[in-house]
């Protein structure tokens, strides 16, 4: 009988079995085990591409200009790097936007396409070439720096959008703040093709403002999109310069938030809405809400009428005084379906007795994935916290965010910590940050932290935990001073001693990642039924006892047939 063979699949059931697969890294493994197979599962492994760094996106860009029948396959793109030091002259925007103009006739399938660099494209012929190209591209993304697009930049002339990002970066605040006190040049085509040529628009994101219009009320305020479930605003001016009105009448935003009641993913800043307007929001409204983002006083005005909230983040962190836990708590209990939460705080002092995170864990028990940030002080051991975290029975998922203790454990140790007092975890992350690390600034995304791994837990036949697949990331030495890029004909090279002076955003720094695998029990070989009564574990001291008995009544049935 011959044995199986997995390339003899036909190829609709191998891309069913392909899209189970969970891990990326199982995709390419199973893609690079033959040829057939790697033109079998192209589809789901380059269905979403995600480019992070500018070599990166050179690269891989390159490789798909000369592979159209990899690049027909790509349903999602995300282009994302770090912007060189001169912004308005940025050869990694302009070469990689004119690498995806001459892409665009290969992009068969693509659907969404999100460019998340420092700097709007150089190359605005890219625009028009995903346009016209990509039929099927009903999902954009872009940001705005210190460029802003001119009013025939071929990004406004889109129509039947299904979504739309906006981040404003660095360079815009620092390049456009005269700008704030009147409408933008571009904001008028902007918003007339989001909502006059896209009136089928589901998702919304407008992040990093402030966008001030001079008029009283913003025209996403008049908007409405039946199918409309996901918004996101940051410091967007909508109608605070509306008057107060009648006492029947509403604001604005909130006759919009009204008229879209298929919402489920709602993000929110104090900028964009007040808390004290929020409660004036009718308690039928926002049925399907099951995501939000926002501060506390917002959850305050808002979680009594909506219990069915599963996702909350707390974007703003909580100073931690005498009676902020039982505050958190009391909000957070009435949240009964809640399964995902994220929040920060902040410490003043190094002394925590632990009451903040026994309240949280007591008012969410229910909790699947937890991610806590702990600034400015050391007030918690991983393991210690850990423990108070064990409470929740259903928790897979934990990221850790936290200040070290000066004489505290390496990130290993922590992480076998971690799971020996939550042996159900699935995956948890740890993160060491500075004390005098500002939470506005993301530790992960600009690399601001000292240490930071990634750990996957790996189990035995039995569920127990046996090893940690590791990802570790530290900063990489270098030296305290920059060379500069181009020659100069100078005896003695300029060096630059004082890089915090300089106005740029934080760059990413260069990390050093190392990878491995971490045995939890390192004294224990397992070999079978051997490796059982060896293994010092509840189940080895089972299997011992058993063996002994098994041996005594040979023994006695020996003795008594001799």
């Amino acid at each position: 009988m011959n044995s199986p063979n997995l390339a003899a699949l036909p190829d609709d059931l191998l891309l069913e079995v392909t899209s189970c697969l969970s891990s990326r890294v199982d995709i390419l493994n199973l893609a690079l085990s033959s040829k057939y197979l790697f033109t079998s599962t192209c589809p789901v492994l380059y269905a979403h591409v995600h480019l992070g760094t500018a070599e990166q996106c050179q690269r891989t860009l390159s490789m798909l200009r000369s592979r159209p029948d990899v690049a027909r396959h790509i349903q999602k793109l995300h282009i994302g790097f770090s912007a060189s030091s001169n912004y308005m002259v940025d050869i990694n925007g302009i070469t990689i936007s004119a690498m995806l103009r001459e892409l665009a006739p290969k992009l068969d399938v693509l659907h969404t396409f999100i460019w998340d660099a420092d700097e709007i494209p150089q190359c605005d012929d890219m625009w028009f070439a995903l346009r016209m190209s990509c039929p099927r591209l009903r999902t954009l993304g872009t940001c705005y720096g210190s460029v802003i697009p001119s009013q025939r930049s071929h990004l406004l002339e889109f129509k039947n959008l299904r979504g739309f990002s906006l981040t404003l970066k660095y360079g815009y605040h620092t390049h456009h703040t005269d700008d704030f006190q009147d409408a933008l040049p571009f904001d008028g085509r902007l918003w007339d093709m989001l909502i006059r040529r896209s009136p089928d628009l589901e998702e919304l994101h407008v992040l990093g403002g402030p966008l001030i219009l001079d008029g009283t009320v913003h025209p996403l305020c008049n908007a409405r999109w039946p199918l409309l479930h996901s918004l996101s605003l940051g410091d967007v001016m909508l109608d605070w310069s509306s008057g107060p009105g009648p006492m029947s009448s509403k604001r604005p935003f909130i006759a919009f938030l009204e008229a879209h009641q298929r919402l489920r993913f709602f993000r929110i800043s104090r900028t964009a809405l007040s808390p004290h307007i929020l409660p004036s929001l009718d308690p039928s409204a926002l049925p399907h809400l099951t995501h939000f983002t926002g501060s506390l006083e917002h959850l305050q005005a808002l979680a009594p009428s909506h219990p069915q909230i599963t996702h909350l983040a707390i974007e703003e962190p909580l100073i931690i005084r005498d009676l902020a836990p039982l505050l958190i708590a009391g909000v957070l209990q009435s949240l009964r379906c809640l399964t995902e939460l994220r929040v920060a705080f902040v410490f003043h002092s190094s002394y925590e007795n632990g009451n903040l995170i026994r309240n949280l864990v007591s008012a969410c028990p229910g909790l699947t994935t937890l991610e806590i940030t702990c600034a400015r002080r050391s007030s918690f051991k991983v393991d210690t916290l850990a423990k108070s975290v064990n409470c929740l029975p259903r928790l897979r998922h934990l990221r850790l965010t936290l200040v070290p203790i000066a004489t505290g454990d390496s990130l290993r140790v922590c992480a076998s910590h971690v799971v020996q007092a939550i042996p159900r975890l699935q995956s948890f992350a740890l993160t060491f940050i500075s004390a005098s690390l500002p939470l506005s600034l993301t530790p992960v995304n600009f690399g601001l932290y000292e240490e930071s791994g990634n750990y996957v837990v790996r189990t035995d036949e039995h569920g127990l935990p046996h090893s940690l697949s590791c990802t570790e990331r530290r900063p990489a030495l270098r030296l305290p001073f920059t060379l500069p890029s181009i020659p100069i004909p100078l005896a003695v090279p300029l060096l630059t001693f004082s890089p915090f002076t300089s106005h740029s955003p934080p760059r990413e720094r260069r990390m050093r990642m190392q990878r491995y695998l971490l045995n939890l029990h390192p004294g224990t070989s397992k070999h079978g039924g051997l490796g059982l009564i060896l293994e010092r574990s509840t189940a080895g001291d089972e299997a011992r006892v058993l063996t002994v008995l098994v041996a005594l009544s040979g023994l006695a049935l020996w003795g008594f047939f001799a």
